[in-house]
């Protein structure tokens, strides 16, 4: 069961599915005998991750996607695009992983899957990770992609039809990426944002603080946003700002958006706070709220994951 806006009954413990049920019971096996993620460094749990040992299944890579370094404002980066041949859109896709782990190539299948079902180019964005690159490279990284779609992509791909997204920190960079384009006047062509369990306020939210010295597992720990967020954002920066925090940014004019999150998430309140945000900017958002669903659910096949999916393909068609 999903809701499609804010009620009683999605957080209603009744309203939690089955599937969801046997979800979290799958993810809790898994971890319970594991080493808590934020004790395992960085470069570990991307190697475990791209060979498919975690949590997550690894991903084949796709025969329809090739890399691509482009040169926007003489910043280099690397995008991967998965191409189609009569395109309805771009889909600008920004990958998550606490800006700490991940690639633009660990979701080929899902995005493969994407420019197939709703008929569109997928870029994803390969943007420098933290330790090593902390704030601001990762999204100075993917507003250079995006400036670039914005430019070219008429020329390269015959639309100029963009939507931007991405999960969790994936969501965080997608939100401030749009604050960056609006800064300059880039906003136009982009239609919409799918923002999947994002970060949307670096000094976290409820739902995250009341689980410190939880004893409850849960897929993203409150001790592993802390690591995430300690890493990317080093140094004395001010918490608040909306290049870091981009709840606290203007959001007027802003395309509509659809979050998706679930009750069981730690950034629960970051989606529902950032959705009402965007309202109260005049702004257009819906929002999926999956009762009982952790972080990166959406990872994990089950008839609740597909209905989200048939959701967020119906959002993306109305707005493009």
């Amino acid at each position: 069961m999903i809701f499609e806006k804010l009620c009683i009954e999605a957080f209603d413990e009744r309203s939690i599915s089955k599937d969801i049920h046997e979800m979290n019971d799958h993810i809790k096996s898994l971890l319970i005998n594991a080493p808590p993620s934020h004790e395992i460094p960085f470069e570990v749990l991307q190697d475990i991750r791209r060979k498919g040992g975690g949590l997550l299944e690894s991903q084949p890579y796709s025969e329809k996607a090739e890399n691509r370094l482009i040169n926007q404002d003489n910043k280099k980066v690397t995008i991967r695009i998965f191409n189609n041949d009569t395109p309805n859109f771009v889909y600008l896709h920004i990958h998550g992983g606490g800006h700490c782990i991940g690639a633009a190539d660990m979701q080929d299948q899902s995005l493969e899957k994407i420019s197939n079902d709703l008929n569109c180019v997928v870029v994803s964005v390969e943007y420098r990770l933290a330790p090593a690159n902390p704030y601001p490279a990762a999204p100075d990284d993917c507003e250079a992609a995006a400036i670039w779609l914005i430019e070219n992509s008429m020329s390269e791909f015959n639309t100029e039809k963009i939507v931007i997204g991405g999960e969790s920190a994936g969501a965080n960079l997608s939100a401030v990426t749009l604050q960056r384009l609006k800064s300059k006047g880039l906003l136009s062509n982009v239609k919409g944002a799918n923002l999947i369990y994002g970060s949307y306020d670096a000094r976290l939210t409820p739902s995250a603080l009341r689980q410190q010295g939880s004893d409850e597992i849960f897929l993203l720990s409150y001790e592993m946003i802390r690591k995430f967020r300690d890493s990317y954002f080093q140094g004395t920066l001010d918490l608040s700002l909306p290049d870091i925090s981009p709840i606290q940014g203007d959001l007027s004019g802003m395309p509509p958006a659809l979050f998706t999150v679930g009750t069981r998430d730690l950034l629960l309140d970051d989606s529902l706070f950032m959705y009402g945000r965007w309202l109260s900017y005049g702004a257009d958002a819906e929002i999926i709220i999956v009762p009982g669903a952790d972080h990166a659910f959406n990872a994990f096949p089950s008839d609740t994951t597909t209905q989200v999916e048939n959701k967020i393909y119906d959002f993306i068609k109305s707005v493009i």
